[in-house]
């Protein structure tokens, strides 16, 4: 990865979006994502001293961390509607497929986002969600516009304590021991707090 600054490091974000249902190994691809989005959601109480005739802020505790996924489709077909209303799939003897709405109150498993643009670094991004669909199913649309699906999901905390991991890739450059380095992980993890950081 290059050293900043370098225009290398300029981003136009493309990739390949894929969910895990259930946590199970197999990734399956949802289609076109014209749209991911990674948006940190962060709760903090701040203390205001009045000692003095206009009171200053002097201390700020965060007291809630999380995260929330955004991220629009645009192929229409039965798993992608089926993610976006929470639905329970049935096949007909004949083939026909039906999609019965909001079966389930909730659809957990890993969603992937594995980068391909030409532009900027490729990087890769897994967390563990929870979806909740987000806007409306525009059936018929009175411009000439292509319908689209927009997903919300809640990231869940993992194990490790982080709200998902994004992967960077790192040229394959031979060390001195004749191995190569390793491509940069980020965890979204949240902060520590006072009874950890005094440990």
């Amino acid at each position: 990865m290059p050293t900043s600054p370098d225009v290398q490091n300029y981003h136009i974000g493309k990739g390949i979006v894929s969910f895990d249902e259930g946590s199970l190994g197999t990734f399956v691809d949802l289609g076109n994502a014209p749209s991911f989005v990674w948006e940190p959601t962060i709760e903090k109480l701040e203390h205001f001293s009045s000692r003095e005739g206009v009171k200053t802020k002097d201390f700020t505790a965060v007291t809630q961390t999380g995260a929330t996924i955004t991220f629009t489709l645009d192929e229409i077909t039965p798993e992608t509607v089926r993610l976006f209303t929470l639905g329970e799939i049935t096949t007909g003897v004949g083939g026909e497929v039906t999609i019965s709405a909001f079966k389930n109150t909730e659809i957990t498993g890993d969603i992937k986002m594995e980068g391909t643009n030409d532009i900027g670094q490729k990087g890769t991004f897994t967390a563990t969600i929870s979806i909740i669909p987000s806007g409306a199913f525009s059936m018929i649309t009175a411009e000439d516009e292509f319908t689209t699906l927009e997903l919300t999901a809640e990231v869940q905390r993992s194990d490790d304590g982080d709200f998902g991991v994004f992967t960077f890739p790192a040229p394959e450059v031979v060390g001195l021991e004749g191995g190569t380095t390793r491509g940069a992980r980020v965890r979204a993890k949240a902060p520590a707090t006072e009874d950890a950081r005094a440990e």
